[in-house]
């Protein structure tokens, strides 16, 4: 018997390149205390991927970044400015930092946007590093220009947060 699944939609924009890409999507983050959830809020993720097959065992073949809507507007900013420059420059967004356990110490995630110019070739890319491993995705203008659009609206649809409704008891006691 074929098997039905449910369609599920969300905002999602995708980049593509010969041997990368980065999808740009809405996101959460739960807060949680003695295993239940107790908050949730919006955020924005851009999951960078490499296209090619794993060379190495220990490769890295994706990264997440995940922005503060916020942030994914300083971002859609940052892809504006860099756009509208007439020389090759780069710009960064503060970079991340989180303890992964006492023997692998902090991690830091960087992510670039930046137009480049080499050969007598230019182009503009999206660029996201953690330690070692950098997956960079070079776009054309028309669609570095929208994925900061992009960014742009989802920073303010990704402006929530879900708390538990506090209900106060009338009639006893006021």
């Amino acid at each position: 018997m074929p098997q039905t699944s449910e369609l599920k939609r969300y905002r999602c924009f995708e980049i593509f390149s010969q041997s990368t890409g980065v999808e740009i999507r809405e996101a959460f983050k739960s807060h949680e205390e003695n295993g239940q959830v107790t908050e949730r809020s919006g955020r924005v993720q851009l999951r960078f991927f490499r296209l090619t097959p794993k060379t190495k065992p220990d490769e890295v073949t994706q990264i997440r970044f995940i922005c503060e809507p916020d942030e994914a507007f300083g971002l859609s900013l940052m892809i504006a400015q860099v756009a509208g420059s007439s020389v090759p420059c780069k710009e960064k967004l503060s970079p991340h930092k989180f303890s992964a356990g006492e023997q692998a110490g902090e991690i830091v995630t960087t992510l670039t946007v930046e137009k480049w110019e080499r050969g007598g070739k230019g182009g503009y890319a999206l660029t996201v590093g953690r330690g070692k491993d950098f997956i960079s995705v070079p776009a054309p203008l028309a669609k570095f220009l929208f994925a900061g659009e992009f960014l742009r609206f989802l920073s303010t649809v990704q402006s929530w947060v879900e708390r538990p409704e506090k209900r106060t008891v009338t009639g006893k006691n006021e």
